[in-house]
């Protein structure tokens, strides 16, 4: 009988699960283990690097998307589908999921177990994470990178990583013949309480030293598209802005909208207990920015994914009494660049030096990990 795991994205979390499950639990698994990966993307973003990668010729699209069918050509054909869809139903009671394809055909899929890790999307359908389709988000891609060639105002607003990161490269790459402003809701940027505010200072004076404006203690309260092409924004502050382009990089929309409002808190997130199982079920897991564990952070997914991994090992092979909690990070990571030649970043309570950061993440925003991690050889910072 086919033990048979639907994994729900193909993002920086489902597609490692995938792997993993291929490599060490399908030959212990006594019954055939199928493992069904569903996503609307025929290749896997690396968007760890679209602060970058949206300035046109500054990396070439062969090496931010690598085709997923290739990368799990790896294993036996038996053990694996993958589906080009989207899905559109949860029915935990009947263990099945209903999957819209790309060629809008309909496909009811029943599970023995279910991972969802659909991830998330920045406002404003901006390419900085996949949007559709493979080519829905190529397309958004080059013509956000064709927006910024003919841009000679950028304002971006949002203090967070992309925003700060967006501004940062943007202003290393044009310099003084753009005009770059960042718009800051807090008195700093990278305004939480987990970060050091030796590592927001220097952040800032950096983006100062590159040319961007920036303005503090204020949102964009409106935006208004204007006959001439231009945005005009209304801040908080009473005043008003003119831009050629206007990025909002503040926040992330949790890609749950699919799932059974019982399995959702307030906040759209996926309601996990301490094991990633999805609270009210004995079969759904979730997995990344879906889930309501711990912040939306790309440094914490190798954590889950070798988590998750072991307690669906632990469960399929008939060992699911010794499945171990997750446990939570509890250092904070953060590695900010601005280009290729200023950078910081914080290991739990310790300001890293400037110029390590630059070196481990500068220079290339980790392009040249992303095939191995892609094809399921090796994690970010963990052996596969």
């Amino acid at each position: 009988m086919v033990k048979t795991v639907v994994i729900v994205g193909a993002g920086f979390t489902g597609l490692p699960t995938a792997h993993k499950l291929l490599i060490y639990t399908a030959p212990k698994v006594t019954e055939k283990l199928k493992v069904i990966l569903i996503s609307p993307n025929s290749h896997f973003y690396w968007n760890l690097a679209a602060v970058r990668g949206v300035i046109p010729g500054a990396i070439p699209d062969e090496q931010l998307f690598l085709p997923i069918a290739d990368a799990l050509s790896r294993h036996p054909p038996e053990n694996f589908e993958f589906i080009l869809g989207k899905a559109d139903r949860l029915q935990p009671e009947n263990n099945s999921v209903r999957v819209v394809a790309n060629d809008s055909s309909t496909r009811e899929i029943v599970y023995d177990q279910l991972v969802i890790a659909t991830g998330s999307t920045i406002r404003g359908n901006l390419p900085f994470k996949p949007l559709g389709t493979h080519e829905d988000t190529v397309t958004a891609l080059h013509s956000l990178q064709k927006e910024i060639q003919n841009a000679g105002s950028i304002n971006i607003a949002g203090g967070g990583p992309t925003g700060v990161e967006t501004a940062g490269e943007l202003a290393a790459a044009y310099g003084s013949k753009k005009q770059i402003t960042l718009i800051c809701a807090g008195d700093k940027v990278l305004h939480t309480s987990d970060v050091l505010s030796s590592v927001s200072q220097t952040v800032g004076n950096d983006l100062q030293k590159l040319g961007v404006e920036v303005i503090y203690k204020t949102k964009v309260e409106t935006t208004t598209k204007e006959t001439s092409g231009q945005t005009k924004l209304v801040l908080s502050n009473g005043e008003s802005l003119t831009t050629d382009l206007y990025l909002p990089l503040f926040g992330v929309q949790l890609n749950t909208g699919w799932l059974p409002p019982s399995l959702l808190d307030e906040a759209g997130n996926v309601q996990l207990d301490s094991y990633m199982r999805v609270k009210g079920t004995t079969n759904v897991w979730g997995i990344g920015d879906v889930g309501n564990l711990e912040p939306k952070q790309v440094t914490s997914t190798d954590a889950q994914i070798i988590d998750l991994a072991e307690n669906l090992d632990f469960v399929l092979t008939g060992c699911e009494s010794q499945i171990k909690e997750h446990k939570v990070a509890d250092k904070k990571m953060i590695f900010i660049t601005l280009g290729k030649s200023y950078a910081t970043g914080q290991i739990s309570w310790w300001k890293v030096w400037g110029w390590l950061v630059a070196y481990i993440k500068g220079r290339k925003i980790f392009v040249d990990s992303a095939p191995n991690y892609v094809n399921g050889k090796e994690l970010r910072h963990k052996p596969m």
